[in-house]
């Protein structure tokens, strides 16, 4: 279902995302990167409708139809889905001693280019494979990344710890946390994956963003925090942004099918008015 020198594309690309990201944790607030990180389904709709077939009405690939699913009611649901995130996450509430004016416009410019590498592993994942991967082959293609990240990451802490560049203590080491999270994290890769050889990326992507609200239901109910009219009005907001791609996606498939239909009738009356 792949080729060997596959995984280690998309490992790159993960790998290079994922530093981005947490890099810009280091210069920006979580709530700002997040809503920053919040843009990616945008760069995946544009993304999509440059290179999928899927992306595009009717399977075309000329400018008029490019921009016909740019401006659909899908891009209403990405616009939706975006300002949802902003009002949750409130990244205009500064702190007192918040970062400088440089460290933003570098934490923004990481962040940035996380949610659009983000993208580009979605789409290119997606124009890689399609819709050929099945479970169990998700399973094998996610064993190969882990392999190639083992090796080259476990390389890289090996020669630190041994040149005291980092130093670890393993006893300090929360090591519970540490499976749980790795878990956590093989699952959601995992889920991701298969998502996208079943559904189009943007669909992918809109439905990653949903733990954003599950995670403010979570601060609510276990750690107490206080809930905004504006958080509320976020919630409401992707509920809102999901309804309408879900509305999109059956207009879409009706379209589909009644096309379908149509060409066949038109076979069919054209087999039947043929001379004898």
């Amino acid at each position: 279902a792949f080729k060997a020198s596959q995984p280690p594309r998309f490992l790159f690309i993960a790998l290079t995302t994922n530093f981005s990201y947490i890099a810009a944790l280091h210069y920006l607030p979580a709530s700002l990167n997040t809503a920053i990180f919040s843009s990616n389904p945008v760069f995946t709709l544009l993304l999509q409708s440059l290179f999928l077939p899927e992306g595009r009405p009717n399977g075309g690939g000329d400018q008029s139809q490019v921009c016909s699913s740019l401006w659909s009611g899908k891009a209403l649901s990405v616009t939706l889905s975006v300002v949802g995130v902003l009002l949750i996450t409130e990244p205009w509430h500064d702190s007192g001693d918040g970062p400088t004016r440089s460290s933003r416009i570098l934490g923004a410019a990481l962040s940035l280019f996380a949610a659009l590498g983000t993208s580009i592993y979605q789409v290119y994942f997606k124009r890689t494979f399609g819709d050929q991967m099945k479970p169990e082959e998700v399973g094998l293609f996610l064993a190969h990344m882990g392999g190639w990240a083992s090796i080259l990451l476990g390389s890289g802490l090996a020669f630190m710890l041994s040149r005291g560049i980092y130093l670890l203590n393993l006893s300090e080491v929360p090591w519970a946390m540490v499976f749980s999270s790795s878990l956590s994290s093989a699952l959601f890769n995992f889920l991701i994956k298969f998502g996208l050889s079943r559904e189009t990326p943007v669909t992918t992507s809109l439905g990653t963003q949903i733990g954003i609200p599950l995670n403010l239901l979570v601060d609510v109910l276990i750690v107490h925090s206080h809930f905004h009219w504006c958080q509320a009005a976020g919630v409401l907001t992707m509920l809102l942004s999901f309804s309408v791609w879900h509305h999109s996606e059956a207009v879409a498939r009706k379209s589909g099918d009644l096309s379908v239909k149509l060409l066949e009738d038109g076979a069919k009356s054209s087999l039947s008015t043929e001379p004898q």
